[in-house]
């Protein structure tokens, strides 16, 4: 069967509409870097005591030039602060760098290049951390920065329809003029199809063989291994590093407990008797000491007593005035006798004198009577101290407020030392004993850690899940541990082993998985997923995933992390 169509034409009109897609796949774009920064230029220099990253902007021969300089410590990537730093180049040592420490690390460079080269600075380090000569090369004078391309990505629509409508009407000419007539219709419709196959959008089936376009190959989870973190960003953020060595590690059996007040730690104060408050000096919060004076009670005396106190205060106000007149009249006698004393008997002016003191003093004794009656009557008053060193807890108490006996008024806590009670299980019951080192980390917050120490054995069960009951002492000087919080204990092995361990603040979490964040320049850091083993409160063993020598994120990990996933 004859075919409606010419092939060699078809082929030769195919070939010029896809024409000008293959001219523009050419497949030699650099994907932008997200981590590389566009508005200035970054050199790095490095030994072994210090790390240096120079940010500069265009420079220019003849004109000032600034240049900021970070400078961290190589291991810890802390900035080295309060440094005294000369800087010199090869090409023109007559060239004077004034040097400017701008913030913690952060130094300004200004100087004037005479030409448009490329320079090395040699940077001389004086700090506590030991001196050092360290060079900065590819300093660029008169280069430019990297052209942005927003304006080829807002082209790039009105460009695809030029080549469209380019690639249709070239090969439309071709063919359409020296086609048979009858093949018209299948020709449009195949210039339609070449024509669509010549947009650039198309194009990359065309791209160079063996190259990589789009994005570089990206890490598990769907994002890239690397992450590029600037150093100003370094600094702010405090992310710190530690090289990765294998030292001695203990291993640690875990249990879980409770804390609870010490012998001393946990005062109450409650109410002797009823009453009524007539004076309350303590506030919540308050740190008091022991036999501070808290508030003052007043005793409430009852009805029946009251008039039991009334009717003896009637029979002692009539003895009273008795004793009175008794008083007066043997007063009155031994005065008079006293005036005669040298024509009296001696004996009759003792006789009298001792009349009158009896009288005195049983007058004082009624007086006494009606005075604690007055008082029973009125209440008795009682003032109710601290009973031990500490803080004052919360409560409702005001002047006029009435209590009850027994009633709890006061709590006062003192948290400078508690007491760990542990549940221990039988399968761990042989690491606890004195000659272990036991820690104590909070359930809740990896950072809160002490160390404790073992006070009693188990001396009961608790029957609830049969586990022993073991008490420890822990010094809490800044109160961070508190009274009935959760957490773990570490019973640390005497015997150690030679293995890689991080600290429990290198690592985290992405994808479900373990991993950490290792340093591998002054701005990149990479992701490195692990497996781990135990751990002993404050550093985990490391079974697979990373190796000695390299340097591990320990303090702003989470800053790394947030980084990484933003990419």
């Amino acid at each position: 069967m004859k075919l409606p169509i010419n092939i060699p034409i078809f082929g030769l009109g195919l070939f010029l509409a896809l024409l000008p897609g293959m001219i523009v796949a050419h497949g030699d774009e650099i994907p932008s870097d997200p981590g590389v920064a566009n508005d200035h230029f970054t050199q790095y220099g490095q030994s072994d005591r210090y790390e240096l990253t120079l940010y500069y902007p265009e420079l220019l021969a003849g004109a000032e030039a600034h240049l900021m300089l970070y400078v961290a410590d190589y291991k810890s990537n802390r900035p080295i602060d309060k440094a005294e730093l000369k800087v010199s180049t090869l090409e023109n040592p007559q060239l004077v760098f004034e040097v400017e420490p701008y913030a913690p690390g952060v130094y300004e460079l200004h100087a004037t290049f005479p030409e448009n080269k490329g320079y090395t600075l040699n940077v001389q380090v004086n700090h506590a951390n030991g001196p050092d000569l360290i060079g900065v090369s590819g300093v660029e004078v008169g280069k430019k920065l990297p052209a942005a391309e927003e304006a080829h990505e807002h082209e790039e629509p009105v460009s695809s329809w030029l080549w469209f409508v380019g690639g249709l009407l070239l090969g439309g000419l071709v063919v359409w003029f020296v086609s048979r007539r009858r093949s018209r219709v299948l020709t449009a419709a195949l210039l339609l199809v070449s024509a669509w196959l010549s947009t650039p959008n198309w194009s990359p089936v065309f791209a160079h063989d063996g190259e990589e376009h789009g994005p570089k190959q990206q890490g598990g989870g769907g994002y890239g291994k690397s992450v590029y973190a600037p150093k100003e960003t370094q600094f702010l953020f405090e992310i710190l590093t530690q090289p990765i060595a294998i030292g001695d590690y203990q291993s640690a059996t875990t249990m879980f407990g409770t804390i609870v007040p010490a012998s001393g730690g946990l005062g109450v104060v409650v109410a002797p008797q009823s009453g009524r408050l007539s004076r309350v000096s303590a506030r919540v919060g308050q740190t008091v000491r022991a036999g501070q004076t808290l508030a003052v009670l007043q005793q409430t005396v009852s009805t029946p007593d009251q008039v039991d106190i009334a009717a003896n205060n009637s029979g002692l106000a009539v003895q009273i005035e008795t004793a009175k007149t008794r008083v007066t009249a043997t007063k009155r006698e031994y005065e008079r006798l006293k005036k005669i004393e040298d024509i009296a008997a001696g004996r009759d002016v003792q006789a009298a004198e001792a009349n009158y003191n009896t009288a005195l003093a049983e007058l004082q004794t009624l007086e006494s009577k009606a005075l604690g009656a007055n008082s029973a009557a009125n209440g008795r008053t009682l003032t109710l101290t601290a009973p031990i060193d500490g803080i004052l807890g919360a409560f409702t108490l005001a002047p006029g407020a009435e209590v009850v006996a027994g009633q709890t008024l006061f709590t006062i806590t003192n948290l400078s030392k508690v007491y760990v009670e542990a549940q221990v299980y039988d399968r761990d019951a042989p690491v606890v004993h004195s000659g272990n080192k036991f820690l104590v980390t909070c359930s809740t917050d990896d950072h809160k850690s002490a160390e404790v120490r073992l006070i009693s054995q188990a001396q009961n069960m608790n029957p609830g899940n049969q586990s022993q009951r073991v008490l420890f002492e822990m010094d809490n000087p800044r109160g961070e541990f508190k009274i009935g919080e959760f957490v773990t204990v570490k019973a640390l092995d005497n015997s150690s082993s030679r293995q890689i361990t991080v600290p429990n603040s290198a690592l985290t979490e992405i994808n479900g998985k373990t991993a950490v964040f290792l340093k591998h320049g002054p701005e990149e850091y990479e992701l490195a997923y692990v497996q781990i083993g135990e751990d002993d409160g404050t550093r985990t063993l490391i079974l697979k995933g990373i190796g000695e020598g390299e340097k591990v994120v320990v303090n702003g990990a989470y800053e790394v992390k947030m980084m990484y996933l933003n990419q």
